[in-house]
């Protein structure tokens, strides 16, 4: 099975102090000993690498990219000039959301790889139909 990464998820993995740290750790540890595959983009590597390095350390932000990249089980997906068209598409739609374009890249990933479950602690991924969030 593959499941879609998103920031929250990242930030409560690498963060103890995070309110969902504990949840995120069971579910990751589990979800990898079941031999879940995970999928992110390059955009929520960005957003996670900013917020760990303004609110925690350079440190961490170094060393999340660090262990990403050698996790080998963590597929990064760069944004396409496509996925930004598709994802402004969504983003222009759901204007009743506060959806971040980051957010919408992400939909829009998940779509075109047919991902319906994100490891995230975002609403958001609740409000778009057919995807929802784990844990």
């Amino acid at each position: 099975m593959k499941l879609f990464v998103d920031t929250g998820a990242f930030i409560a993995l690498a963060d103890a102090d995070d309110e969902n740290h504990k949840a995120a750790a069971a579910f990751y540890r589990n979800s990898k000993e079941k031999g879940t595959r995970f999928v992110t983009t390059n955009f929520v590597v960005c957003e996670t690498m900013n917020y760990l390095r303004s609110r925690i350390s350079h440190q961490v932000a170094v060393l999340f990219r660090e262990n990403l990249n050698k996790s080998g089980f963590i597929e990064v997906i760069r944004v396409t000039p496509s996925v930004e068209d598709a994802a402004f598409v969504i983003f222009k739609q759901y204007k009743d959301k506060d959806f971040s374009f980051t957010d919408c890249t992400s939909f829009s990933i998940m779509r075109s790889l047919r991902l319906k479950k994100a490891f995230a602690f975002d609403k958001h991924f609740e409000q778009l139909e057919g995807i929802s969030r784990l844990p």
